[in-house]
């Protein structure tokens, strides 16, 4: 697969924000094409110090979506503290197969390594696991595949491949974790890093940073006889969980800003804890 160019989703004196396309490596150690030396040589164009750009998070190569730098030390140790202490909201959008049987599901599990060959993958373990809990919506359905979204709460590596496997449908095109079948039904990984929503390291504002659907996904849906709906980022079970009466769905902007405009971890921005949906 030939990676396109990325595009630029934001920008300013703090923080850089692309759309890294599919088959694009995030970083590399040697001088092999990737997005960071794709955004050094952008720096350099634009008479900046390369060296003060970060890399503050990574996505696989197949993953596309959005890929955030930080410029300046500082601001990068701001930003890794916010990955590590979970205050990143993270939502993930994947075609997978075959189409899963409930709409809303929230998967709880532990993770870890596994060599296999000269790479790794994670394996589910009952215990002395690194906890990785996700919450999975189906948005869309086709004949073959279904279109969802995954919002992991610790971000560990893999962590949205392994849920959707272990849930009984893996991304298509999901060798490592689907098996040779769900290789053969997409050309790579179908997972896309849709959005990332955080407080802004030097003002505290809320920013939200989003990447479009991209042509892959919308071909693939179009061809399975889905469409694509115009809520992709409406989170709807906070208004399960409420009942039918309440007809506003929050979002992290509601009248408010910064880290306090997330929804945190296990509580939605104006519910309370979240409760297995009802069957």
């Amino acid at each position: 697969m030939t990676a396109s160019a990325p595009l630029v989703l934001f920008e300013d004196d703090h923080l850089l924000a692309i759309d890294k396309p599919a088959g694009l490596l995030a970083h590399a150690d040697d001088a092999t094409h990737s997005a960071l030396t794709w955004a050094q040589a952008r720096e350099v164009a634009r008479g900046r110090d390369p060296a003060e750009l970060h890399l503050v998070h990574r996505l696989d190569r197949d993953t596309s979506g959005v890929l955030l730098f930080a410029r300046g030390q500082a601001v990068a140790e701001t930003v890794n503290s916010l990955f590590r202490n979970r205050k990143v909201l993270k939502m993930y959008l994947a075609l997978c197969s075959p189409v899963p049987t409930v709409r809303w599901q929230r998967l709880s599990q532990q993770l870890r390594p596994q060599r296999v060959g000269s790479g790794e993958r994670m394996t589910v373990v009952q215990t002395e696991g690194a906890h990785a809990d996700s919450e999975v919506e189906v948005l869309a359905r086709g004949r073959r595949f279904a279109l969802v979204r995954v919002i992991p709460e610790q971000g560990r590596k893999h962590q949205v491949r392994v849920a959707l496997a272990t849930a009984g449908s893996p991304i298509a095109g999901d060798y490592l974790y689907g098996g040779a079948l769900s290789r053969q039904l997409a050309p790579r990984v179908m997972l896309h890093a849709r959005s990332l929503q955080f407080a802004h390291p030097t003002t505290g504002a809320h920013l939200e940073v989003k990447a479009p659907l991209p042509a892959d996904f919308k071909a693939m849906i179009a061809q399975d006889g889905g469409s694509v709906p115009g809520d992709l980022d409406v989170r709807h079970r906070s208004a399960l969980a409420a009942g039918p009466a309440r007809k506003h769905l929050p979002t992290a902007a509601d009248g408010q800003a910064g880290a306090a405009a997330l929804p945190q971890p296990r509580t939605y921005a104006r519910g309370g804890p979240r409760r297995p949906p009802k069957s």
